[in-house]
């Protein structure tokens, strides 16, 4: 967390810099002095007319700067000038969302997320995108994706070449929207046109892979009784490799001295630092000793390899000896032939010290060949229009059809087990010695593909009620909408029974058929060199590998119905209401794979039929009282207030309150605060995700394991130790040999649904002397009974972490010594629970300043956020702080300058990430300090510049975007379990992984 003094300074300086220019203008040229403006500076282009509209955050009909909520706008327009050709691209860029985690395509893709590989949300506050409301003009959006766990909108399904503006509510808003506007909402408003449009986008990065290119027509007309428009768009993004960028090819060790030089392993073969991503290529020899005392290996006479294990690797050259000859097998001494490991010619030891580890193959042409950045086409159709049927009532509606396919090329290891030619396994002829070998080649067989259809369609009545004297009518809507996202995703799987038919095989299995896959067997040649490189033979690719494709559907359907207007009047003006109903149904029907759902895929965990519907009925109120108006310093006074009720069949039923003032204190000052409660219901797959088995280690898990060293080191708090040795644990006690099986799935009957207050404090500065804007909110959210996981190590630390063990609920969840080690830890269930507690809080700066100049109109316009807390607690005294860690900055923002001269438009942005550090957390040195990590980011900046020109019905917008080609921060690459990197540089979705590229635009109407 920086110190306030800190903070204070950015803010001074982010203002001065907009000042600066304003003064600067000022000095330059002094016309008639501009009135000014009421306006909060939130980054619109939208009027700031007194024309009564909805905006975000209220049902009620307001000018849209009148909101006692903060909001912030996204223009689409301003996104083209940067070069950005993506919804989720522009929403994940904004301040809101820079300085958190997002899930875009580059992590879904890399990680396990919600919503499946390509999906792209939104997670405000990095608060998660469950707890994020995306409206689609106004009205909430279907989910989308591929798996089971699909809850939130994917920002794939509406193009960016579609959206005119993103409203973007600051704080909670449960109590208006419903369940899920916990962080806040964001409202995608779709562009209307008159007459026709052609637009044409495409960028071209200096390095080649990774560029876009979309195509849109859209045509709108106007009648006397209503409108139409209908647009459709075509997108697709090119696949980016990890071998498409230096700075991504090789996972360096990126480690110094005392000194500050680098003391990376080296790699005698090319004589630069060794690449360590992914042990290619290997067999990985234990020793057996088969109820024998300690053998050469364990005891340190063959070389230091812990717990009697070597690793020896194919080079295909069978020069690696010459090279480096400390990997040369030993000759085993007289009468040792049996206890000491030999391999066929061309086979080496690596990876036992400094000089073999530098020639450990740890970067295969199969990572340098796999997918960064997925590979990206989405179609879109979208149709609106509206009817006046009469003169007081409209039908309207909408329909959204979008595709989206994405491809993921990805790369493996994986291994059986087998003995030598000694222990009896005629296929190992060569390997001597009691050992058991584990042959661990790579595969490219690992990609991944998804096809996702979704459909909204949206129809309403809508009309008002008039007489109401010198208080207008009465607003009424009704609308029904109905959405579906189904979606196909298909998977290579390497086939367990196939894999598991070699396993320590003392001869051919050819004649049998495997159980699961019903495959006639053969005998794979696992210790071949071609094999171990990934280069099996045609029959061996047969009979390893196999796809499935699973399918998920989700469905919601809803209707809801508002009344707005003006109700009575007061002196200080009249009082607006809106009340209405909502009622939800939501289903959601996933299928795994066949080789999934029958738990015959190698390496990854079983699954089966996610499957269930919940049902939401809600009711709601808002009023808006306007208090005193026209007063000294009180020149407005008003109070907002709001209520809803809630009931979910699967949950129960809950209310939420919200309560907002905006406070017009002189035509220069604004303050506005807000107060309120929100909740979200569990989604769907929390609920109702089928069981899902995995295994986990015992030292991952267990931490009773060597207790009384851990206690007499300080490693270890007092509580889990003396928990352990309550449990009849002995302080020694050394783990189970076996693995632990993790059982995960919905907690349909035990959830309850999370909580969340929300408190928001603002002031608004729109001073005389210039047309400048400066908004500066705090906000604070608190919430509680979080939905989530644990973990399976979560979950029994947890337990023995507790003041009240063993009686604590989480000492339930796992079972110890149900086989043959009555102290290992056999099964942990980790479902869905109500444990977790998240607090974010922050401050958010938004600048913006407009001048007519002699030569043009500039406009200079800047968004910040400063997240002074970001701390989840997983259980009572477990609190993490990720605020300032790698992947979460405590400070992000961007400025922009924009000058319009006549027909000619220029631009230049620049975006602004954070230095962040996990040097708290893991330190960033061994404990002898001879070896220092950078476990650090720097100060990021990315400039974005372009110019476009206006003609009669024609535009051309040319640019390039990272101007300066900003690499993503290099950071220590071994295992330090605190941040994700690839190729040397980390891995976070604040960062630019495609770097400088050129981008052309054309817009034709018509």
């Amino acid at each position: 967390m920086k110190s306030s003094n800190s903070i204070l300074l950015r803010t001074t300086a982010a203002v001065a810099l907009v000042a600066g220019f304003a003064n600067l203008a000022w000095a330059q040229e002094q016309p008639a002095q501009p009135t000014p403006s009421a306006a909060p500076p939130a980054a619109s282009s939208s009027s700031s007319s007194d024309d009564a509209i909805v905006v975000t955050g209220s049902r009620i009909k307001k000018n849209e700067f009148n909101s006692s909520s903060p909001l912030q706008v996204i223009t689409s327009e301003n996104a083209e000038l940067k070069g950005t050709n993506d919804t989720a691209e522009m929403l994940q860029g904004s301040s809101l969302a820079a300085g958190s985690p997002q899930n875009d395509a580059t992590i879904s893709s890399a990680f396990v997320t919600e919503g499946g590989p390509g999906s792209q949300t939104l997670s405000l506050r990095g608060l998660g995108a469950n707890r994020t409301l995306v409206l689609l003009n106004g009205r909430r959006a279907g989910p989308a994706g591929t798996r089971g766990q699909v809850s939130a909108f994917d920002l794939n399904v509406i193009p960016q070449s579609q959206v005119d503006r993103v409203e973007i509510l600051k704080d909670g808003a449960s109590s208006i929207y419903g369940s899920d506007a916990v962080a806040g909402v964001a409202n995608i408003i779709t562009k209307k046109v008159e007459g026709g449009e052609v637009r044409v986008f495409g960028d071209m990065p200096q390095d080649g892979g990774g560029n876009t290119f979309s195509a849109e027509a859209i045509y709108g007309k106007s009648f006397s009784r209503g409108s139409f428009s209908i647009s459709a768009d075509y997108y697709q993004q090119n696949e980016l490799k990890f071998g498409d960028r230096d700075y991504l090819q090789c996972d360096e060790q990126y480690t110094f001295d005392a000194s500050g030089v680098r003391n990376d392993v080296i790699d005698e073969r090319t004589g630069k630092p060794a690449c360590r991503s992914l042990p290619s290529g290997q067999v990985w020899l234990y020793e057996y000793i088969g109820g024998a005392s300690a053998g050469p290996w364990a005891t340190g006479q063959l070389l230091n390899s812990p717990n009697g294990r070597v690793r020896i690797q194919y080079d295909p050259t069978n020069t690696l000896g010459t090279l480096v000859p400390g990997t040369i097998i030993p000759t085993p001494p007289p009468g040792q032939v049996g206890r000491w490991p030999q391999a066929p010619n061309g086979f080496y030891l690596v990876d036992y010290n400094r000089a073999t580890q530098g020639v450990a193959n740890y970067n295969p042409p199969q990572r340098l060949a796999a997918s960064l950045i997925p590979e990206i086409k989405r179609t879109t159709v979208y149709a609106q229009g509206q009817y006046d049927i009469s003169n007081s009532v409209e039908v309207y509606g909408e329909v959204l059809l979008n595709r989206r396919e994405s491809k993921t090329n990805g790369f493996r290891q994986f291994w059986t087990y087998l003995y030598t030619e000694d222990l009896g396994d005629p296929f190992s002829v060569g390997w001597r010695g009691f050992a058991a070998l584990s042959p661990t080649p790579i595969t490219d067989h690992n990609k991944d593909s998804q096809r996702v259809d979704y459909m909204r369609a949206v129809g309403g009545l809508r009309g008002d009620f008039k007489g109401f004297g010198d208080l207008g009518s009465i607003a009424w809507d009704l609308v029904v909408q109905a959405s579906r996202s189904d979606g196909d995703y298909t998977s290579d799987q390497i086939l367990d029974d196939a894999v598991d038919s070699a396993q320590f095989r003392t001869g051919s299995c050819v004649g049998t058929i495997t159980p699961i896959s019903k495959k006639p067997c053969i005998d794979v040649n696992w210790l071949s060199g071609d094999f171990l490189n990934g280069n099996p033979t045609a029959a061996e690719k047969a009979f390893l590998f196999g796809v499935e494709t699973g399918n998920t559907v989700y469905d919601q359907v809803y209707a809801e119905g508002t009344l707005s207007g003006d109700v009575f009047r007061l002196p200080a003006g009249p009082v607006g209401a809106a009340v209405g109903f909502h009622i939800r149904e939501d289903k959601i029907n996933d299928v795994p794979g066949a080789i999934t759902r029958a738990g015959n895929a190698w390496g990854s965990s079983s699954a089966g039929i996610t499957k269930g519907t919940d049902k939401t009925k809600e009711a709601f109120a808002e009023f808006n009282i306007p208090i005193v108006a026209g007063a000294p310093l009180l020149e407005d006074l008003s109070l907002s207030l709001s209520g809803r009720y809630t009931d979910v069949d699967s949950y129960g039923s809950d209310t939420t309150h919200k309560i907002g003032l905006n406070w017009q204190i002189t035509p220069e000052w604004r303050l506005r605060a807000t107060q309120g409660t929100s909740f979200r219901a569990p989604a769907l797959f929390e609920l109702f995700l089928a069981n899902q088995s995995s295994f986990i280690g015992q030292r991952t898990i267990d931490p009773c394991i060597s207790w009384q060293t851990g206690l007499d080191n300080g490693t270890l708090p007092v509580r889990i130790a003396n928990n352990c040795q309550r449990a009849g644990i002995p302080g020694d006690y050394i783990g189970g040999n076996s693995s632990a099986t993790v059982f995960t799935g919905g907690g349909k009957g035990l959830l309850k649904a999370e909580t969340s207050e929300a408190k928001t404090l603002g002031l608004v500065w729109t001073p005389g002397f210039a047309d400048l804007n400066v908004a500066i909110d705090y906000i604070e959210i608190e919430i509680a009974d979080e939905v989530g996981r644990l973990g399976a190590a979560g979950v029994v630390v947890g337990c023995y972490n507790s003041e009240t063990f063993p009686t604590d609920p989480l000492c339930s969840l796992f079972r110890r010594g149900q086989t043959t080690n009555p102290l290992a830890i056999d099964t942990v269930q980790d479902n869905y629970l109500n444990v977790n507690s998240q607090t974010n809080r922050g401050i958010d700066l938004t600048v913006r300043y407009d001048r007519e100049l002699s030569f043009g109109d500039l406009r200079v316009q800047g968004q910040f956020t400063w997240q002074l807390e970001d701390t989840i607690s997983l259980f009572a005294g477990n609190q993490i702080d990720t605020n300032g860690d790698v992947g979460d900055p405590d400070w992000v923002g961007n400025v922009d300058f924009r000058l319009t001269r006549g027909d000619w438009t220029y631009f230049w942005g620049v975006d602004f990430i954070g230095k962040a550090s996990e040097a708290e957390d893991i330190g960033s040195s061994n404990t002898a300090r001879t070896t220092f990590y950078k476990v650090h980011t720097e100060l990021t900046t990315y400039h974005d510049v372009s110019v476009r020109r206006k003609f009669d019905d024609f535009e051309v917008l040319v640019g390039v975007s990272n101007l300066f080609d900003e690499h993503p921060p290099a950071v220590t690459t071994i295992n330090l379990g605190q941040f994700a990197s690839e190729g040397g540089s980390v891995l976070a979705s604040q960062y630019d992984y495609v770097g400088r590229r050129g981008f052309v635009q054309l817009r034709k109407k018509f």
